[in-house]
């Protein structure tokens, strides 16, 4: 809120130093103003903090925006996968996963055990009957709403559905229906699903459950699963479709120039960022000169931009293309990128890192944390204590100008109580004068 007084005549007399009185009144209300006039001064100083804190904020959230599109250049998005006979398995990368040659044998797929109703499904009247329902050789109870097919499997699969799925199938034609109910394992293996009422099996086990077994880059080890989807490395994720004679070889490899895009894009955010601070420093003298609120940013942009990492063979950011100039500026060169990306690709993945694993991921993402930080960071902090500051000079304004105000209301009344008795006074001088005059006259022609 911002205030200010106003000197304008607002007081009216009758005697000829009424003018004299407004002067007294506009000089004094002008006089008691004066800390009022430095106050708003300051909130159009704060104004402007504001101002240049949400130029620093736009050019920093988009630094975070191009730092996340690193992390997705490195994170299983930015990968391909190849596989040598996708008849036998199929492979879904994610965040995590390396360059690198992997192989799988399947040796066996697995299967998921089933059985079918011995007979035509007929719903019993009355209650419901004690259904149970045997898992791996584990029953069950099964409460189900009526003795109908459709019941007693909306029973199971709400039960135990995480386990075993039932539905009804008509195994008979159109014109003679013979509905039955159908069980099947979720999960591979010899689970032998059956259902029971009061102790007797009212199933037929159709395909005997197997475990997927499997063999990873020639281990000579064979690993069992209970589902076809099995991870064989960090991020690297195979579905088992059918047994193989042999390996089958997966080629994992990462996209060069979707990296090469993305730190094209941050060393303009960057560059973006930094000239923003520079902006309120130095010759500039911004808003924010001499606070060390700009020292800190200053630093912050400083450690990002001279990040190494030693043991990695890549060199720093000079290795991955991105080259600090004498100004403080970024310029990416993408050659420089493909040539450390051709000799040493696992040296620039392990420089790079992860947000939360190392490397310079980490180190930037933490670093931005610092200034973005809800609550804690740089700018919300300065922001949180311009917004104090201007919320306290508001209050100030506020309770200074309602003094001014009644000192005002005072002095116009004290005013004009003055100029009425000055106005009184000046009558009566009139008056007298008058009838001395008049004496004065009377006095010539009689005399």
């Amino acid at each position: 809120m911002s205030t200010t007084s106003t000197t304008s005549s607002v007081f009216s007399g009758n005697s000829r130093y009424s003018a004299d009185f407004q002067a007294v009144i506009d000089r004094t209300v002008a006089i008691a103003s004066l800390p009022i006039s430095q106050l708003n001064a300051q909130k159009t100083a704060l104004s402007d903090q504001t101002t240049a804190m949400t130029g620093l904020d736009g050019k920093f959230n988009a630094l975070q925006g191009a730092l996340d599109k690193i992390t997705a250049a490195v994170g299983g998005s930015a990968f391909d996968a190849s596989v040598s006979d996708s008849t036998k398995l199929s492979v879904t990368l994610g965040d995590g996963a390396q360059e690198g040659n992997y192989s799988v044998e399947v040796v066996d797929p697995g299967a998921y055990a089933s059985s079918l109703s011995t007979a035509t499904w007929v719903a019993a009247p009355g209650a419901p009957k004690p259904y149970s329902i045997s898992i791996s050789g584990v029953q069950h109870q099964v409460f189900a709403q009526d003795n109908t097919a459709a019941g007693v499997a909306s029973a199971i699969n709400t039960q135990f559905g995480d386990q075993v799925r039932a539905i009804v199938v008509n195994v008979g034609s159109a014109q003679t229906p013979d509905y039955r109910l159908s069980l099947q394992a979720t999960k591979l293996g010899n689970v032998a699903p059956d259902l029971l009422d009061g102790g007797s099996s009212l199933q037929t086990q159709q395909t005997p459950g197997t475990l997927a077994q499997y063999i990873v880059n020639g281990s000579g080890n064979t690993v069992s699963s209970t589902t076809r989807s099995v991870s064989i490395a960090n991020g690297v994720n195979v579905s088992l479709e059918a047994a193989s004679s042999g390996p089958v070889n997966i080629t994992v490899t990462r996209s060069t120039a979707t990296l090469s895009s993305a730190l094209d894009a941050f060393a303009t955010a960057y560059n973006a960022a930094v000239d923003e601070v520079d902006k309120q420093h130095g010759t500039a003298n911004g808003a924010l000169a001499g606070q060390s609120l700009v020292s800190g940013l200053s630093r912050i942009l400083s450690d990002i931009s001279t990040y190494d990492q030693s043991g990695s063979g890549v060199g720093g950011l000079g290795g991955l293309g991105l080259d600090l100039d004498k100004t403080g500026h970024l310029t990416f060169n993408s050659f420089k990128l493909l040539a450390s990306d051709l000799t040493n690709s696992a040296g620039v993945t392990a420089f790079l890192g992860s947000t939360s694993g190392g490397g310079f991921l980490k180190l930037a993402t933490t670093s931005l944390q610092s200034v973005m930080g809800v609550g804690t960071g740089l700018l919300p902090s300065a922001e949180a204590n311009i917004t104090e500051q201007s919320a306290h000079i508001d209050s100030t304004i506020a309770d200074s100008q309602a003094r001014v105000d009644q000192m005002k209301t005072r002095l116009q009344a004290q005013m004009a109580a003055s100029d009425a008795l000055i106005a009184t006074m000046e009558q009566q001088y009139n008056y007298l004068t008058g009838l001395f005059a008049s004496q004065l006259a009377a006095d010539k022609q009689y005399a």
